[in-house]
């Protein structure tokens, strides 16, 4: 029996630094992107729905990201950023805030200019914000406040949807604020897809093959030892 507890001591220690590939862009303290482009592919069947966008703050209220948006297009043809100078089109989900204007600074210093035309969107993970406890970044923190926008969109078979974004994570660790992008069901009001957009902190150190293989190794010895145990009761 004591072998059989040491085997499995080893086994969660190995997997329990196994962590999944992830998309997040991750920045330091107070660090940002850079302008990004992220594109959404529909399936064959298309989508007609809500497109979501969050930014959200994580434990404190001390300090607020802001998460940058424009040249918002979808299926190629067309334009639904922010070149009328306003939200029009857009919607602001409960006490969210965002503001449409000619640039944006980040506390680094980095300027942002628009990536189409005058007008871009900065949306602020304000204390008084919505609530984002139903979001989590990708260190497992749930949201507190922030902001979300939103837009309606439809896309044919196999469509796609585009959109420009910059994070500018304005706080430090291990408060690890986020942002993130979804797609919303119009009837049901669910949640289909979300993708992570960006968020403070570090990316989680890959698993070399040969842990892997260990770990792998370890739950073969884990089922002889179980094997062995049964046949010797």
């Amino acid at each position: 029996m004591k072998k059989i507890l040491i085997i499995i001591a080893m086994l969660l220690l190995v997997l329990g630094f196994n962590r999944g590939a992830s998309a997040w862009i991750y920045v330091p303290d107070q660090g940002d992107t850079g302008w990004q482009t992220y594109t959404y592919t529909a399936g064959p069947e298309g989508f007609t729905g809500t497109a979501g966008f969050v930014v959200s703050n994580v434990i404190d209220n001390a300090a607020y990201s802001e998460l940058l948006l424009d040249n918002l297009s979808q299926g190629g043809a067309g334009n639904s950023g922010f070149q009328s100078g306003d939200l029009s089109g857009y919607n602001l989900v409960g006490t969210s805030f965002a503001t449409v204007s000619t640039s944006a600074t980040a506390i680094s210093g980095n300027p942002y200019s628009p990536t189409l035309g005058d007008f871009l969107a900065v949306i602020q993970g304000l204390y008084n914000g919505v609530t984002t406890t139903q979001f989590y970044n990708a260190t497992g923190q749930a949201g507190t406040v922030g902001s979300i926008l939103e837009t309606e969109i439809t896309l044919g078979n196999t469509g796609t949807f585009s959109f420009d974004w910059a994070f500018l994570g304005n706080d430090i660790s291990p408060w690890n604020d986020f942002a993130l992008f979804y797609l919303k069901d119009p009837n049901s009001g669910a949640m289909v897809f979300s993708e992570g957009l960006a968020q403070i902190g570090a990316a989680p150190v890959p698993i070399p093959a040969s842990v892997l293989l260990l770990g792998s190794g370890l739950l073969g010895l884990l089922g002889l030892a179980l094997k062995g145990k049964r046949q010797d009761g």
